[in-house]
């Protein structure tokens, strides 16, 4: 008897010691993102050792998933109650099930009645998981409520309880309280937590949603060394390389992620999604061919059109960005769909793929549709006068221009020099003198060409003008450059001493002032027979038709027209 019974007591301890580790070895691969295993584990332990707590975590198993399955939940935390009437575990569990539901009230009274009891007030446990049930991100929920719950089992629990701040901590994640998520979680590691490396990459996220990059880097270093194979850390660690341009390492964390997730189709959607941005679109491509049978969400086709786009492959980009379009629900349509869109028959126009007229129409069209859904992911306007541009198409390189600056706050400096340069271009003097203007207040001192260029369109606007207006441009222009600087830019230069030596002989009569001018002119073109000529002139007598002929010469500048 008595060998019996040490035989039947080690069966029941080794049963209950496995019962605990599978438990806690689902929470494991729930918290670590491997939803397949951590539902196999719970619904194994339901088989085998069926207890208030394994349905109980069964049931939290069906709304912690992705897609949380609200019925099976009820399922599983109904037949977790009928085991022994009044379960109260599971209770809390169906309670969990009306706040899914959007059953806020029947929540409250399936929880009144639990917590009216005496003992179950003053049990800490019962309390933190009605707590919890406030706090599954994705489902419905109320922090505040969870956090009023929390309080009370802080004033009764004599013991810690690890778990206490890590919902403490979802409750605040869900408010935005980020100082206030990292107090509690810097708690739950002081309590020595079973899953440290769940706590600490649940750290990482809110560090990097701060930008506060090198605690989260430490923060991923520790949920890695907590735990090689859970998986969001390597989701965090790639989310992290991608802010600092490594992309190569964030392709790499990336492949770990799917290493130690699933593997299964939703695994490599998930997959898919980190490696695109990582820019990885080898393997976004490779990925996405992979899970062709199993996958029906749309998005695959809007990653795999801009991946095809960004690898050179525009006609195919078109494609998959038009079957994204037509298969997706309208709240998942935004305006870069139609950016990329539009790009991707840019580009088939460009390099001259069949139909370009009507490529160009639609990309023209797509980009337009865009730009009128408030999508500021990319500068269409400017890709547009661009592209029109290097076409050589300048009307419409200029209305895109123009609508470009139309839609900045603060158009830049160089926003204004290109249309004024476009402008200038098309002999549209005025308009570039009004432009140019707008450059050379936007750089100041800081940039000498656009005062070139102002001092040029004045010039063209009116070659009737006797004032030399563009005078004081030209004057600035060359105040702005050094002596080096005009060496190198001799032509100009000349063509600035050249005007303003025409300005000194025709209005301020200052024979003296032009020909130093005039020598400068020589200085950077020595030879300049006009120049040479007219110094000679002036050192004999200048005749009344030679002077009216300088006046008129000061404006035929060959240089920069």
């Amino acid at each position: 008897m008595k060998s019996l019974f040490f035989t039947l007591t080690a069966v029941l301890f080794v049963s209950f010691a496995g019962k605990a580790q599978s438990v806690e070895e689902g929470r494991r691969h729930l918290n670590a993102e491997r939803y397949i295993k951590a539902g196999e584990v719970f619904n194994n332990l339901v088989q085998t050792n069926p207890t208030e707590e394994t349905y109980f975590e069964l049931g939290r198993y069906y709304l912690s998933i992705p897609t949380a399955d609200v019925a099976k939940a009820k399922e599983a935390f109904t037949s977790g109650n009928a085991l022994d009437k009044g379960s109260t575990m599971n209770e809390i569990g169906l309670a969990w099930v009306k706040i899914a539901q959007k059953d806020m009230a029947g929540a409250k009274v399936i929880l009144d009645e639990i917590f009216k009891k005496n003992k179950n007030a003053k049990d800490p446990e019962l309390l933190i998981k009605a707590a919890e049930g406030y706090t599954f991100k994705e489902l419905p929920n109320d922090p505040a409520e969870a956090i009023m719950y929390l309080d009370k089992a802080m004033e009764v629990k004599k013991d810690d309880y690890p778990q206490l701040y890590i919902v403490r901590a979802k409750a605040f994640d869900i408010q935005n309280e980020g100082g206030d998520v990292m107090n509690a979680l810097q708690n739950a590691l002081r309590f020595n937590p079973k899953d440290k490396a769940n706590v600490y990459s649940f750290m990482s996220r809110i560090w990097l949603q701060g930008k506060n990059y090198p605690e989260a880097q430490e923060a991923i270093k520790n949920s890695i060394a907590a735990d090689v194979e859970h998986a969001p850390a390597y989701r965090y660690s790639s989310s992290l390389n991608q802010t600092y341009q490594r992309w190569d390492l964030a392709a790499e964390a990336a492949e770990k992620y799917l290493k130690y997730s699933d593997g299964d189709c939703s695994a490599k959607l998930r997959y898919t999604k980190i490696a695109f941005i990582a820019k990885d679109y080898d393997n976004v491509l490779k990925t996405v061919k992979e899970i062709e049978s199993c996958n029906t969400d749309p998005i695959v086709h809007r990653l795999t059109g801009i991946a095809k786009f960004e690898q050179g492959n525009p006609a195919e980009a078109v494609d998959d960005l038009k079957t994204y379009l037509s298969k997706a629900e309208e709240e998942e349509i935004f305006g870069l769909d139609y950016g990329w869109l539009g790009r991707g028959y840019i580009e088939m126009a460009k390099n001259e793929m069949p139909v370009v007229e009507e490529n160009e129409k639609l990309g023209v069209a797509n980009i337009e549709k865009a730009v009128a859904m408030n999508d500021t992911t990319f500068d269409y306007y400017t890709h547009l006068g661009t592209y029109f541009q290097e076409k050589k198409d300048y009307p419409n390189a200029i209305t895109f221009i123009k609508k470009d600056i139309a839609t900045k706050k603060t158009p830049t400096g160089d926003d204004y020099w290109r249309l004024g340069y476009l402008q200038y271009v098309t002999r549209n003097y005025a308009g570039a003198d009004s432009t140019f203007d707008k450059v050379c207040v936007a750089y100041g001192d800081s940039w000498a060409p656009p005062y070139l260029m102002s001092a040029r369109a004045k010039a063209y606007k009116d070659t009737e003008d006797t004032t030399f207006q563009a005078a004081g441009k030209y004057e600035k222009y060359l105040s702005l450059l050094s002596d080096d600087e005009k060496t190198q830019n001799a032509s100009n230069v000349a063509e600035a001493y050249n005007y303003l030596a025409g300005k000194e002989l025709a209005v301020n009569k200052d024979i003296e002032k032009a020909t130093e001018y005039l020598d400068l002119l020589l200085k950077y073109d020595p030879e300049n027979e006009r120049a040479m000529q007219l110094k000679n002139s002036i050192n004999g007598v200048v005749p009344e038709e030679e002077m009216e002929g300088v006046e008129g010469d000061s404006l035929n500048t060959e240089s920069g027209k």
